[in-house]
């Protein structure tokens, strides 16, 4: 939107009067005195006017952790959402960055800037999901070779991209995956008859989950350029 437009529409002036508010260097925008009022702007620039704010919308970036049984959505009519773990006035404005099952728990990334949740979900960013897995069973080296060459997914007629797998116990080991297909990892496992009994994110992309952020509390970050 270009900034006279939106200083007119914010003040309900005419053409002519909105040009006097450059003309006698009253918009502000970001900090500097602006006169071009065919600048465009975007829904994170400041502008004020005569010193009153007309657009202050700041960039939220948000880690949460999520516990088990709360949904990843920003409303539901049953279940608590990851929305209302967060107790401010601008909660309303974040969407999520990719979700998590409703009993999945662990790192939750929550945003009101698109395009930086694109560069976390777009497929062909390929950014890793570090998930902490449980299951009822052993976790044998033809599991972990299946994992790591790709599994067919017949419902979708597409191979899983090949995992990344550590194991720490028989029945446990860290998963990266590099997709998001329903119910992906679950998938995976029971094809080998496996039950996942714990399914826990610690990490997308480069964004750990902090150690001593407890579940149910949240934290704001800044991205890494």
């Amino acid at each position: 939107m270009r900034l006279e437009r939106l200083i007119g529409k914010w003040a309900g002036t005419g053409k002519r009067r909105t040009r006097e508010f450059f003309e006698k260097g009253r918009v502000v925008l970001n900090g500097e005195v602006c006169e071009d009022g065919k600048v465009l702007v975007g829904k994170f620039d400041q502008v004020l006017l005569s010193g009153e704010i007309v657009q202050a919308r700041d960039r939220r970036y948000v880690m949460l952790h999520k516990p088990p049984g709360v949904v990843s959505a920003t409303i539901d009519s049953e279940h608590k959402t990851v929305i209302d773990l967060i107790n401010e006035d601008w909660a309303r404005e974040l969407h999520l960055a990719g979700r998590l099952d409703r009993f999945t728990s662990g790192l939750v990334v929550l945003t009101n800037v698109s395009r930086f949740s694109e560069s976390l979900t777009e497929p062909s960013k390929k950014v890793g999901k570090r998930y902490l897995v449980q299951v009822d069973g052993v976790i044998t080296p033809e599991v972990t070779a299946v994992f790591q060459t790709g599994i067919w997914f017949a419902k979708e007629k597409v191979r899983t991209a090949p995992a990344r797998v550590e194991l720490l116990r028989a029945n446990e080991c860290r998963l990266t995956i590099f997709e998001g297909k329903h119910h992906q990892i679950k998938r995976m496992f029971a094809r080998f008859s496996l039950k996942v009994v714990r399914l826990h994110r610690e990490a997308i992309g480069d964004l750990e989950l902090p150690e001593d952020l407890d579940e149910g509390n949240w934290v704001e970050f800044t991205p890494v350029k």
